[in-house]
C-alpha cells in the first residue's frame, strides 16, 4: 500500500514529465542520438498514458519535441556536433512550452466548464512547472549562446559535456524543488481540518479545508456539534475562547465542535465533551437541529443535553473558568449581549422542556 501511494504521488508530480528531456541529456553524449531520442519518445508516451489527464500538459510537449528529434536525427542531426543536436531539441522543447502557456487561456476554459475543482488543481501544478522549465532553459539556452561566442573550440567533448550537465542541473533542480513543495503541501493537507459541506437537511455536498472556509465568512454551511451540560437545574457556562469565529468572550457551553468530514455525529459529540472535561462518557441525549446563519458564519446546529444527576459526578469532572447559572440569573442577562447567540436561541427551547422537566420531578419529590 505505501508502495503504491508512493508511486501516486510520483505520477501526481507533473515536473516528472521534464523526464524525458534528461534522460535524453544522459544518453545523447554516449550513444546514438536516433535511439536517444527514441528514448526519448517512449518514457513521455508511457508517462503520458500513467498520469491524470491535466498533468499530461509536460509530457505532451516531451511528446511533440521528441517526435520531431526522432525525424531529425535521421535527417538533420548525422552532420551536426552532439552540443548541436543537443540544444536544438532544447529550442524545441522551449518553444512547444511558450506555445503551451499561450494557449493558456483556451485550456483554463475548458476545464472551468467542468466545475471541476481537483482538475483545477492538476492544471494549476503543471503550469507552474511549465513556467519554470521555460525560464530556466531559456537562460541555459543564452549560456550556450554564450558558448558558442566566445569559444572557438566547440568541438570537444568536455566543453560540450559541461553545458549539457549544466542543463541537466536546472532540470534536477526543478524536479526536486517541485517534489519537495508538493510534499510540504501534502504534510500540511494531512494535517489540516476538513469540514463537511451540508444542505440545511443535512445532506453532504462536498467538503472544505476549515482554514479556507473561515475567510469565506458564511459561504458555505457546516455542522456543529453543541453540548449543554445541566446539573440541578443549572447550565453551565463559560467565556467563549477568544479565537472563536462566531462571538468569542461571550458567555456559552463550552462543549461546541465543528463536525469532520466522514467523522460520525456521535464521535463529534464524544470529542467535544473529551477535550474540556475530560469524560467521554457522560450520559447524552439529542435535543433540537437547526440552521443558523450570521454575516460571518453558516451552521447547521445539532444540539445534545447532558444532564448529570449526581453531585459527586459533576465534581469529578475536569471543569475550569465556568460556573452554573440558574434559569433566574440567565433570564436577568438576556439581551445584554453577555450570551452567545446560539445559546440565547436555544435557551427557551431548553427551559421549557428538559428544565421544567427537572423542575416537575423536584417537585413532585
Amino acid at each position: 500500500m505505501a508502495e503504491t501511494s508512493y508511486i501516486q504521488k510520483i505520477l501526481r508530480n507533473p515536473a516528472f514529465g521534464l523526464m524525458s528531456l534528461f534522460v535524453f541529456s544522459l544518453l545523447v553524449l554516449w550513444i546514438d542520438t536516433r535511439l536517444a531520442a527514441s528514448i526519448g519518445l517512449v518514457l513521455a508516451i508511457v508517462g503520458n498514458a500513467a498520469v491524470k489527464r491535466y498533468s499530461r500538459l509536460i509530457y505532451d510537449i516531451s511528446i511533440v519535441t521528441f517526435a520531431i528529434a526522432v525525424v531529425l536525427s535521421f535527417t538533420l542531426f548525422p552532420s551536426l556536433p552532439v552540443l548541436n543536436r543537443f540544444v536544438i531539441v532544447e529550442i524545441i522543447f522551449v518553444l512547444s512550452l511558450i506555445l503551451m502557456r499561450l494557449s493558456r487561456g483556451k485550456i483554463v476554459s475548458r476545464v472551468v466548464r467542468r466545475r471541476d475543482t481537483m482538475l483545477k488543481n492538476y492544471l494549476k501544478e503543471s503550469f507552474r512547472v511549465a513556467f519554470q522549465a521555460q525560464y530556466g532553459l531559456s537562460i541555459h539556452l543564452l549560456l550556450v549562446l554564450a558558448f558558442f561566442l566566445f569559444n572557438a573550440d566547440q568541438s570537444r567533448f568536455i566543453n560540450t559535456a559541461f553545458m549539457v550537465v549544466v542543463c541537466q542541473i536546472i532540470l534536477l533542480a526543478i524536479m526536486a524543488f517541485e517534489t519537495a513543495r508538493l510534499h510540504i503541501l501534502d504534510k500540511k493537507l494531512y494535517q489540516e481540518e476538513w469540514l463537511p459541506v451540508v444542505t440545511e437537511k443535512g445532506n453532504v455536498t462536498g467538503r472544505v479545508a476549515k482554514s479556507i472556509t473561515k475567510g469565506l465568512k458564511n459561504r458555505f454551511m457546516h455542522p456543529v456539534v453543541r453540548v449543554a451540560l445541566l446539573h440541578d437545574g443549572r447550565i453551565y457556562l463559560k467565556e467563549r475562547n477568544r479565537s472563536r469565529l462566531l462571538n468569542p468572550g461571550k458567555l456559552d457551553y463550552p462543549f461546541e465542535k465543528y463536525m469532520q468530514y466522514n467523522h460520525a455525529i456521535d464521535e463529534a459529540v464524544r470529542n467535544s465533551l473529551g477535550m474540556e472535561c475530560g469524560n467521554k462518557a457522560l450520559p447524552l441525549r439529542f435535543l433540537l437541529k437547526y440552521s443558523f446563519e450570521n454575516e460571518i458564519t453558516k451552521r447547521l446546529i445539532f444540539l445534545y443535553v447532558s444532564n448529570i444527576e449526581h453531585e459527586e459526578t459533576f465534581n469529578c469532572l475536569n471543569l475550569e473558568g465556568g460556573k452554573l447559572w440558574t434559569i433566574g440569573q440567565i433570564e436577568d442577562n438576556m439581551g445584554t449581549e453577555l450570551f452567545s447567540e446560539c445559546f440565547e436561541l436555544e435557551f427557551e427551547y431548553l427551559k421549557n422542556t428538559v428544565l421544567l422537566a427537572h423542575q416537575f420531578r423536584k417537585d413532585s419529590k
